[in-house]
């Protein structure tokens, strides 16, 4: 039987990106008080509270695009995955002011590069990652609707609906790639 690339081939990684993204969505504005844990006194904070809350919806990020390469080396591909976040996060941060943050977002950066090579398997990125990140999300988002609960409020906000959707597909398709990694070996 021959296998060609088709739109098949492109699913699953696309829906890794796209959990992912949804993840980081719900993540980026709870990790964001991010001027509030900025402290001159307590660097080492910062960085253990950014690696707590987005190293592993970056390590779940890293799947997708490591699926689409295959061919790539996975030290050229983590390293330029490493870069990326370096730059991306990094620049943002200082520029927008926040110069300890960008400097605690590189070494988390760099912490999430090293657990990306120290763990070698892109089924094993996705698993942990989805895992550490739904259950993180989770934990939040419950607090989100136990106040929205218990608080008189006019409508249902809709970002946390993005975070309790974002948490169980991440924990789901994390799932998914253990399944398909099992069924593969069989």
């Amino acid at each position: 039987m021959i296998h060609t690339k088709s739109s098949s081939s492109w699913a699953f990684p696309i829906l890794d990106v796209g959990v992912a993204v949804l993840v980081l969505v719900g993540l980026l504005p709870v990790t964001g008080a991010l001027a509030g844990i900025a402290s001159p006194a307590f660097p080492l904070a910062d960085v253990l509270w950014l690696i707590a809350n987005l190293a592993g919806a970056l390590l779940f990020l890293a799947v997708g695009p490591r699926m689409l390469m295959p061919a790539v080396p996975s030290g050229l591909y983590v390293g330029g995955y490493t870069t990326l976040l370096v730059v991306v996060g990094g620049i943002r941060l200082w520029l927008i002011g926040f110069h300890s943050l960008a400097a605690a977002w590189l070494l988390m950066a760099l912490c999430v590069g090293g657990l990306l090579l120290v763990i070698r398997r892109f089924w094993l990125w996705a698993l942990i990652g989805g895992l550490w990140s739904g259950i993180l999300l989770g934990i939040w988002s419950y607090g989100g609707v136990v106040s929205y609960l218990s608080a008189a409020a006019p409508k249902f906000p809709i970002f946390l609906l993005f975070q309790v959707t974002g948490s169980i597909a991440a924990i789901i398709v994390g799932l998914l790639h253990l399944q398909l990694r099992n069924s593969a070996s069989v």
